[in-house]
């Protein structure tokens, strides 16, 4: 008996170790750079942003999900455009009217989130956990790097969310004569 506990908890460590693990080297040929412009037609509508008087006219589980607390910036969920830098450890994106996000691979605590990036083969994984949400989002290229696609995952004690968000790359005047 006391095999098969030592044996379950062995399994359940590795499947948990698995499971987070993230690649902090990006892959090669994958660069998520470029301007990137909303295909609407494509993408799923942002949910409207929490307001501080919507619990005082609905109560727990009406409505969409609810996050409790001030609304948190997330600026992937309603981005139309955005630019990315990607290096080797890192990347930055550049939202409209958004503060400039800077993302580094690996786990990084950042006051009240800890942000864990990473590659899971060809596609970026960004989870940030704090309290009471987290979000994972993840960024995938199309065959041509055309198309940039985000699935972005809200989860929170008041419900969860799922938005799919597709991008098209905007090519500058010497990309397109070439």
């Amino acid at each position: 008996m006391r095999s098969a506990s030592i044996m379950l908890s062995a399994f359940a460590f590795a499947v948990l170790a698995a499971c987070s693990h993230l690649e902090t080297v990006s892959p090669p040929g994958v660069d998520l750079s470029g301007v990137w412009q909303l295909d609407p037609r494509r993408s799923d509508v942002p949910p409207p942003r929490p307001r501080e008087t919507d619990d005082a006219r609905t109560g727990p589980g009406e409505g969409g999900p609810r996050f409790g607390g001030p609304a948190p910036l997330l600026p992937m969920v309603s981005a139309t455009r955005m630019t990315i830098a990607q290096d080797r450890d890192s990347m930055g994106i550049d939202y409209a009217n958004q503060p400039y996000r800077d993302v580094k691979w690996g786990e990084q605590k950042r006051g009240l989130y800890v942000i864990d990036a990473g590659w899971d083969h060809d596609r970026l994984v960004v989870e940030t956990k704090s309290q009471p949400m987290t979000v994972r989002e993840t960024y995938s290229l199309s065959g041509d790097g055309n198309t940039l696609t985000l699935l972005i995952d809200l989860s929170a004690k008041r419900g969860d969310h799922h938005l799919t968000r597709v991008f098209t790359r905007v090519m500058d005047s010497s990309q397109q004569h070439n």
